[in-house]
């Protein structure tokens, strides 16, 4: 991802199949669509989230909209992740417990 952001210019569209594409946690993601769309002038389209273009809905609105909806969704990726590694640490735990040998990844 670090390559493709270097090469994109101000105007130029990224296209990203879901927002946590962007970034491992909340924050990260929130940085770094503000600094893709606001500091750089870069347009950002979430393919499976159509509310989620840069291109459409530059009015007020429009950005109000596609920020709460950044916001839910960043929130929604990074509670995913943790889960996920909450099920792994649990399923380590349990399979130490019956003496299954585990592997770090």
């Amino acid at each position: 991802m670090e390559a493709i952001k270097k090469n994109l210019r101000r105007s130029d569209v990224l296209y990203i199949k879901s927002i946590d594409r962007l970034g491992r946690d909340y924050e990260e993601i929130q940085n770094q669509w503000r600094i893709l769309t606001k500091n750089r002038g870069i347009n950002i389209s979430v393919m499976d989230v159509p509310l989620l273009d840069t291109r459409n809905g530059r009015e007020l609105v429009g950005v109000f909209i596609s920020d709460m909806v950044l916001q839910t969704l960043c929130y929604v990726a990074q509670t995913e992740r943790e889960n996920i590694r909450q099920r792994q640490a649990e399923g380590i735990k349990s399979a130490k417990i019956r003496g299954v040998a585990v592997r770090s990844a």
